[in-house]
């Protein structure tokens, strides 16, 4: 089985190689009790599309390849703040 990208044996070790974005603007996702929406792009060329709670890893219907999902995502920055879906973050 080809792969692309990054691969691990476990989740213990796709924690310790995941990509951290420490220097940078970012958010870490919690994937604890979230409600995720999203596609699923597979390295097989499989896409799929999840909706669903506690979405630690995700698994490709096609292929069968288990995927982690790193929580950290880039934080883009906007000059103008748009109409709708801002959410003001609390302090911690």
């Amino acid at each position: 089985m080809a792969t692309m990208g990054k691969t691990a044996p476990t989740s213990e070790a796709a924690w310790d190689i995941q990509e951290r974005r420490t220097d940078q603007p970012h958010g870490w996702v919690q994937w604890k009790g979230t409600d995720v929406c999203m596609d699923v792009h597979c390295a097989c060329g499989g896409m799929s599309h999840v909706d669903a709670d506690f979405v630690y890893h995700v698994k490709c219907p096609y292929c069968g390849r288990v995927y982690f999902c790193n929580g950290h995502i880039e934080f883009i920055e906007l000059e103008k703040e748009p109409d709708a879906c801002v959410v003001t973050a609390g302090e911690v």
